[in-house]
């Protein structure tokens, strides 16, 4: 199997398993918004309205996103072995998140300037569960 084709596939299944967690979680009212929306003020030039457009450019950004944080898993694994697979997904996660929550932000202030404490925790959740994924599916996928 490619390497590209191998990664759009673990990535945008990962992705895939955060976006539904996190829309079930924003639709119950539990998480203030998702991970599109903050995607898509990211994007997007700065005092654009979050409309039908700007969420499409959100999904794409993510899927992106999604496609390069499981090229960097894979490069992992490839590197150190596929032994403790889901720990290095984790892992993974983990400093993806710390990404996306703090040097983000302070790059482009104008995603957002504080995120509430739920939001922190949520994507913390979804990111680690997002590296675990992809991971495990990097590992059962054929290698090229």
């Amino acid at each position: 199997m490619d390497f590209i084709l191998r990664n759009l596939i673990a990535g945008t299944s990962a992705g895939a398993v955060y976006t539904i967690i996190n829309g079930v979680l924003f639709a119950a009212g539990v998480l203030p918004y998702t991970l599109t929306h903050y995607t898509a003020k990211l994007v997007m030039p700065p005092g654009t309205p979050i409309n039908t457009l700007s969420l499409i450019m959100g999904g794409v950004g993510d899927i992106a996103a999604s496609l390069s944080a499981s090229i960097l898993i894979d490069l992992v694994l490839r590197l150190t072995g596929r032994d403790y697979a889901w720990l290095k997904g984790l892992s993974a996660g983990g400093v993806l998140w710390v990404v996306h929550v703090t040097f983000i932000p302070a790059i482009v202030p104008r995603v957002f300037e504080t995120l509430p404490p739920s939001m922190v925790l949520g994507s913390f959740i979804l990111s680690i569960l997002w590296g675990l994924v992809a991971a495990l599916i990097l590992v059962y996928l054929p290698e090229p």
